[in-house]
């Protein structure tokens, strides 16, 4: 089992979102081959402009595997980390609000 999430936790994870963010602003969102194929990689875009390239891309090996687009097992990936940005500030929020306190 996991140790309780301490104050010096919490705050070292926003740091670290906040962190990011300075190099890869929200908006962001996922282009998953799986499921609107354009005929190149899954990625995850930031900006929220898709006709300029903000994107990241993966590579995923397993073992000797190199998982490549389309492969749903890569855009599970993707989906994932393109979410975490959204989903760590509505984790870190509920985290806030349930120990009474504000959000940052």
């Amino acid at each position: 089992m996991t140790q309780p999430l301490s104050e010096e936790d919490l705050a070292g994870i926003e740091h670290r979102l906040h962190q990011v963010l300075t190099v890869a602003p929200p908006p962001w969102s996922c282009g998953l081959e799986t499921r609107a194929g354009t005929g190149g990689e899954s990625f995850v875009q930031f900006l929220g402009d898709p006709d300029v390239d903000n994107e990241m891309y993966f590579t995923v090996l397993l073992g000797s595997e190199r998982l490549t687009s389309p492969d749903p097992r890569l855009d599970l990936v993707v989906d994932f980390v393109g979410n975490a940005v959204a989903d760590m500030q509505r984790l870190i929020a509920e985290v806030r609000r349930s120990r009474g306190g504000t959000e940052r």
